[in-house]
């Protein structure tokens, strides 16, 4: 109010207002300025991070993005999360095994059991089998277990053909030759079956991984075929 005041009285009341007026549009410059510095100083935002995996439901499935059972009490596609974290601070992954054995077990007649295979499939091969397995390559309980959970893959149809071609490289002479070959070719033709009807199915990394691994799936095949598998 003073400037003002000194304003008009030094330099009239029209050229105090033209120079009140400078002084805000100086310093509203001065603050677009310095917004526009603190953004462009601002980290960029993280993208999305991609899914570790991806379930295959069958076409057209009702349990299609781990849609519970219609009029389910308790939803079962949680059950093998909630082990998870039960399980994550504690070292021994036999136990988590047994929880999830169980739990397939439980749900060995369910029409559901097949997203239970992945989930536990997935959990233990990523996160507990594999890490154990690249330490110890010999380690019959692993092989065993890693055995165990390829089976569950197979069983529920997984298109997964990256995660099946390690399990089969990991079961090389653990597992006869001819068994591994027939999983390779069965996974195989059915990644190559799938219809690509997105861009995602050759663009992302899951997508174009399972048309390179599905491949090699084949070629594994093909090589323990002409063995004498």
């Amino acid at each position: 109010m003073a400037l003002v005041i000194a304003c008009g009285s030094v330099l009239g009341l029209t050229s105090c207002e033209k120079m009140l007026r400078d002084m805000a549009s100086k310093t509203s410059a001065d603050q677009k300025a310095a917004d526009t510095t603190t953004v462009a100083s601002s980290p960029a935002p993280e993208a999305p991070k991609a899914p570790e995996f991806e379930i295959t439901y069958p076409k057209g499935s009702k349990y299609a993005g781990l849609t519970p059972p219609a009029g389910a009490k308790a939803n079962p596609f949680e059950e093998i999360p909630t082990i998870i974290e039960t399980h994550k601070d504690k070292a021994n992954w036999a136990d988590k095994h047994a929880d999830i054995k169980g739990v397939l077990l439980q749900n060995g007649r369910k029409d559901y059991l097949f997203v239970l295979q992945q989930q536990g499939a997935n959990e233990m091969l990523r996160h507990e089998l594999f890490p154990h397995y690249y330490q110890d390559m010999g380690n019959t309980a692993v092989l065993n277990a890693i055995g165990f959970y390829t089976e569950q893959l197979v069983e529920a149809k997984s298109e997964d053909s990256e995660l099946i071609y390690k399990c089969l490289r990991a079961l090389n002479g653990y597992w006869e030759a001819d068994k591994i070959a027939k999983v390779a070719l069965t996974t195989a033709k059915r990644v190559q079956a799938r219809p690509i009807t997105s861009a995602a199915d050759t663009t992302t990394r899951i997508g174009s991984y399972r048309q390179i691994y599905a491949r090699e799936l084949k070629k594994m095949a093909q090589r323990l075929s002409a063995n004498g598998a």
